[in-house]
């Protein structure tokens, strides 16, 4: 079998696996793999055949990795990776199980939200290759728990002078990444991500300074100065294209008619065409948010915008925000198609919901696309435009053209 969810975060210096804690109730299949273990250069393998003596050896010592059977007797895997999460924080853990692969999924998200680093999560019966390459990679780069999920930097570091500066200085800066026709290959436009470019030569995602944004009352500003870059990026193109172009816009500034008035005023006097412009709205706000965001939406459809439900199945209303909100576009997020290249069940998920989005007569949009086996996986369940680093990273305005150049 194929490893189901493999997890590896870089740290500067390797650490080797001297000692294994193999728990797992079947004799015969934890003896063998005990042996591929000390065949791979683990100097010392113990074995615990219950939960009981997984415990006890837990408390014992410490240990570099743990091949955990969620189906052990007495305890389940679940109450040794609680434990583990208490006790163990800086073991590399590989789940193994017999159970279907949504209880394996389900089981390392667990581990990994209890801050556990999780090697990989592999259906039993194992081969002799798949624990060699555990064991190479561990000591290739190996990790910490506190690096077992992504660590966001503090907003309450950013001030409102910090935040506000950087939008009047232009520290924020536009960056677009191109998205394609899923079937032909061709250009279709590009999103606008935004870039913030310290004095200190460091550049912040979104994710980084956002909730500093919507804390000091400053995401209108930002959402605003966006959409002037996205605007300003449409003039400068040649009059004949039809490229489009995506900005992100959160639930929360989506707050109506009024709004929605004001973005097609901004447009009007930019001189830009709304059919070339896609309003994604971001996943937050939660269903309050609905009924008013239903009327931005339709003013924005009705004066020629295109809109999309972004990121959708990664927020808690989308059901309700699609049937609600009259959107033409719904784009599909990353997280999602990372499952499905290696889960059936999320596979199948995607697929439906492709489908769901073609039956509403909606543009599909999947982000994330690293791979061809990414990009014809999704073309063959019909999703029409793909985004991701298969066809390039975010770049500035200037690379951007540049890029737009060379397609023709």
């Amino acid at each position: 079998m194929n490893a189901l969810a493999q997890f590896v975060s870089p740290q500067p210096e390797a650490r080797m696996i001297q000692n294994a804690l193999v728990v797992d109730s079947n004799e015969l299949q934890h003896l063998p793999m005990a042996k591929v273990l000390r065949q791979s250069g683990v100097s010392e393998v113990i074995s615990a055949l219950d939960g009981a003596r997984a415990v006890a050896a837990l408390r014992d010592r410490s240990w570099d990795l743990i091949v955990l059977d969620l189906d052990i007797t007495d305890l389940t895997g679940l109450q040794v990776i609680d434990l583990l999460a208490e006790r163990c924080r800086n073991v590399r853990l590989v789940i193994v199980s017999s159970q279907p692969s949504r209880i394996l999924n389900a089981a390392s998200a667990y581990a990994r939200h209890r801050g556990l680093a999780v090697a990989a999560a592999l259906r039993k019966p194992l081969k002799a290759e798949q624990v060699r390459n555990i064991v190479a990679a561990a000591v290739e780069s190996p990790t910490s728990a506190h690096d077992a999920a992504p660590v966001k930097r503090s907003a309450q570091r950013f001030s409102r002078e910090e935040l506000r500066g950087a939008l009047l200085e232009q520290q924020i800066q536009a960056y677009f990444q191109p998205q394609h026709c899923a079937i032909t290959g061709v250009l279709r436009g590009a999103e606008i991500l935004a870039r913030w470019h310290r004095a200190d030569g460091s550049v912040l995602a979104p994710a980084e300074f956002l909730p500093a944004m919507e804390r000091e009352g400053l995401l209108e500003s930002l959402t605003s100065y966006m959409l002037s870059c996205a605007f300003d990026c449409i003039a400068a193109e040649d009059s004949e294209s039809s490229l489009l172009m995506a900005v992100n816009v959160p639930a929360c500034i989506a707050t109506g008619v009024h709004w929605a008035q004001s973005v097609a005023d901004h447009a009007y006097h930019a001189g830009v065409d709304p059919s070339r412009v896609v309003i994604e709205i971001t996943e937050d706000g939660g269903e309050r948010c609905n009924p008013a965001l239903a009327g931005a939406v339709t003013q924005l459809r009705l004066r020629g915008f295109n809109c999309a439900i972004d990121d959708f199945g990664s927020g808690d209303s989308s059901l309700d925000r699609l049937l609600q909100v009259p959107f033409n576009e719904l784009k599909i997020n990353r997280s999602m198609l990372v499952e499905a290249r290696d889960h059936a069940h999320a596979r199948c998920l995607l697929a439906s919901t492709i489908a769901m989005a073609r039956q509403m007569v909606a543009t599909v949009v999947v982000e994330g696309v690293e791979t061809y086996r990414d990009l014809d996986m999704v073309r063959s369940l019909g999703c029409h435009t793909t985004q991701g680093y298969l066809h390039a990273r975010a770049m500035p305005k200037a690379d951007y053209l540049q890029y737009v150049a060379r397609q023709d």
